[in-house]
């Protein structure tokens, strides 16, 4: 008996080894796995924000552009201003230029993008092209990017997302 003892004690000593290195194994694998998914998650959170600050700009500046008249011969037209002054020029009653609220807005929501380190940039107009305001687009590009912990170290993260609103009938 005494012998028997020995070898199912020896037995367990060896497994209960085993059982520490794939437990200590499957908590890695584990924590990996939860690191991929918050940073999948972080990511989507930052495309999120891009798109929204993205529209706000597009919309906000079209709003604020936006002239509405009646022409000579009776029917409503619609025309988006690129400055308060060409406006004035013109003679519309705007509340202010497109690219001057844009510049606003954008001024405003960029820290929203650029929080814990991040960059963010936009690129309005396609580089300020001029037929985009004759035929009463807004489109804007915003960029950011920003550097997100996992558990082996950083990712850069870089989101591009565009918006364009437009005066449509």
């Amino acid at each position: 008996m005494s012998r028997l003892y020995h070898h199912c004690k020896q037995r367990l000593r060896e497994e209960r080894g085993a059982v520490m290195i794939t437990t200590i194994f499957f908590l890695f694998c584990l924590g990996g796995l939860l690191s991929l998914l918050l940073f999948l998650e972080q990511g989507d959170l930052l495309e999120m924000k891009t798109q929204h600050t993205a529209d706000l700009v597009s919309k906000g500046a079209r709003a604020a552009g936006k002239w509405e008249y009646v022409d000579s011969e009776g029917e409503k037209q619609t025309r988006l201003f690129a400055t308060t002054e060409e406006a004035v020029q013109n003679e519309a009653d705007i509340i202010r230029g497109a690219r001057e609220e844009a510049d606003i807005l954008w001024r405003f929501n960029r820290s929203a993008l650029a929080r814990e380190g991040g960059e963010a940039h936009a690129i309005h107009q396609k580089g300020e092209k001029s037929y985009l305001y004759r035929q009463g687009i807004y489109h804007v590009r915003v960029e950011a990017s920003r550097s997100l912990p996992i558990l082996w170290g950083d990712l850069d993260v870089n989101v591009g997302r565009v918006s364009q609103s437009g005066i449509y009938e």
